[in-house]
């Protein structure tokens, strides 16, 4: 099946203009191709182009393709055009409704371009404070992102939105231990699967513990002999777990150190994070996906894009919002609030120092009220709704950003995402996710001696199965430390401890430095305080990493770069 490294359709009404010189009616793409990687069932076998186009025109069965995944296809008897995403939406595709004409793209870029669109500066401003777009939202007035279990119909100038079915449900409440008897079974088969799939799959070991789930649904006879690849970084014990249990169980260990970063000069420094921001639509920081770009290359050059497995999703069930958080029967506003600005401003903010000052003022109140608005659809009690919240948003933006990056160089092999493991985790008792309890139960269940092995804090999974108190007591010493962490991001507005983003943020400030005028078109926006980047330029500012990658973002969003 070929596939599409870029997308962009346009339909124009009967009689009317298109947009520019990309105007006209939708465009011919095959009649049914996967965007980035071939769409594949839930047990990692690639679907038929026929069988992927009847899912895409009917609607059915959508929810049975694993994530992440985006297709197209043309459909000569309705006539148009139909993409549609996975079910968390992760894969990202951007259209817009004009007048008299509508578009569909992987670039929401190129389609504010097309349509003459400006910079989208509320979407901007509660991006600043969160670290990812809310909802739809892009950085560009009127180009939205298509929505998690949903497909996209153009044809005469229209663009149609359209749900499909969601896959088969687990019970609405599960006890822990079923929950945990149902979580085993599911991530054994599907390992299995996945691994009768992908042969040669490169299993993408950390010294955490969704990681560790993983490896425990392998069973060790096929653990020997799995290749495993490990990012290396300062002051992480991911390597060194990471290498006990790659020697214990027979893997082939691999490990590609992020200290190679340091290596790069400026103006390389600089072309990687501005090419992972054009390429990645300013939906997350760029020296994130910029690291990201830098560890895929080094993969591809080793593994030549053989399929990679990876932990993402794992804290669905880990309850991420939960600590310091009481339970309350729903959500009220005050909840939200203090949920805010402990948890979700307190990473990635940007400063608002380096703010034009209206806009950090405006951009406060807009974030507050989409997390108000957003939350205000949660029908359930509030730990349920902060569950909903990461894996029904963050999940679908944030992850989303790295999952569509990844797409493009291998196949994407997330067992975490599967249906069945969202729809477990909506289903357990809040208590049972609090403190990765649930997670480590697994763990057990699965293979007792792994639960047994420490973990790169230095507490072994089996620690966090124990009732309440006694996790408490156990894992106290590591849980001073990380809100310790957490207390000293928010002061210094780091946002992050390690050095990598350090590394990238004076590559970046220096070739800033040198080349002023790059910065020249992003002082235009009316958004950051001139003084503030004059004072930046010239060497009395230095930004924190989250505020370098936000001038990062705003330096692809208005370059004259395709």
């Amino acid at each position: 099946m070929e596939t599409l490294p870029h997308l962009l359709a346009v339909s124009v009404a009967a009689g009317r203009t298109g947009p520019g010189p990309d105007g006209g009616p939708y465009r011919p793409w095959p009649a049914t191709a996967g965007l980035f990687q071939r769409p594949r069932d839930l047990s990692w076998v690639g679907l038929a182009p026929d069988d992927l186009h009847v899912r895409l025109t009917t609607g059915e069965q959508l929810a049975e393709i694993s994530a992440p995944f985006a297709a197209v296809t043309t459909n000569p008897d309705a006539g148009g055009l139909t993409v549609a995403t996975d079910h968390l939406g992760l894969q990202q595709v951007y259209g817009i409704q004009a007048d008299g004409w509508a578009a569909v793209s992987t670039s929401a870029r190129r389609l504010s371009l097309l349509a003459g669109q400006s910079l989208d500066r509320r979407a901007l401003g509660v991006y600043r404070l969160v670290g990812f777009h809310l909802g739809e939202g892009t950085a560009f007035c009127g180009v939205s992102t298509l929505r998690a279990g949903h497909r996209w119909h153009l044809a005469d100038g229209t663009l149609s939105e359209l749900a499909y079915p969601a896959a088969r449900a687990e019970p609405e409440r599960l006890s822990a231990d079923e929950g945990v008897r149902r979580c085993a079974d599911m991530l054994r088969a599907n390992l299995e699967q996945c691994l009768d799939e992908f042969p040669d799959a490169v299993f993408q070991l950390s010294g955490g513990l969704d990681t560790r789930l993983l490896l425990a649904a392998i069973p060790p006879s096929r653990r020997k002999g799995l290749r495993a690849l490990t990012l290396r970084s300062a002051g992480s014990a991911d390597d060194t777990v990471a290498a006990l249990l790659a020697e214990r169980y027979g893997m082939s260990h691999d490990i590609i150190d992020l200290g190679g970063l340091d290596r790069l000069a400026p103006h390389e420094i600089h072309e990687l994070v501005h090419s992972a921001a054009l390429a990645n639509e300013q939906i997350c920081s760029p020296l994130q996906l910029g690291m990201i770009e830098w560890v895929e290359a080094e993969a591809v050059r080793r593994y030549h894009g053989a399929a990679r497995i990876d932990g993402i999703g794992g804290e669905i069930t880990r309850g991420m919002y939960h600590s310091l958080q009481r339970q309350h029967p729903a959500v009220t506003p005050e909840l939200v609030e203090r949920l805010a600005r402990w948890r979700i401003f307190s990473r990635d903010a940007v400063d608002s120092a380096c703010l034009e000052p209206g806009f950090a003022a405006e951009s406060e109140t807009a974030a507050l009220e989409r997390l108000q608005a957003t939350f205000a659809g949660y029908d359930m009690d509030w730990l349920s709704a902060t569950d909903a919240f990461w894996y029904t948003i963050r999940s679908h933006r944030a992850v989303g950003a790295i999952q569509t990056q990844a797409a493009r160089h291998r196949p994407v092999v997330s067992p975490f995402t599967h249906p069945r493991f969202v729809a477990i985790a909506a289903a357990l008792p809040a208590e049972a996710k609090r403190g990765s309890r649930f997670n480590a139960m697994v763990v057990a269940a699965l293979d007792p001696e792994l639960a047994a092995i420490p973990m790169d804090t230095g507490l072994p999974p089996s620690a966090l199965t124990a009732t309440r108190p006694m996790v408490l007591l156990r894992t106290g010493r590591d849980y001073a430390h990380r809100v310790s962490v957490k207390v000293k991001q928010r002061i210094s507005r780091d946002g992050v401890s390690s050095s990598v983003p350090l590394t990238l943020t004076r590559g970046l400030v220096a070739h800033w430095r040198d080349n002023p005028e790059l910065l020249e078109p992003v002082a235009a926006t009316g958004l950051l305080s001139r003084p503030w980047l004059a004072a930046m330029l010239g060497g009395e500012e230095f930004p924190a990493p989250a505020t370098a990658a936000f001038v990062a973002i705003l330096e692809a969003a208005t370059s004259s770069r395709s």
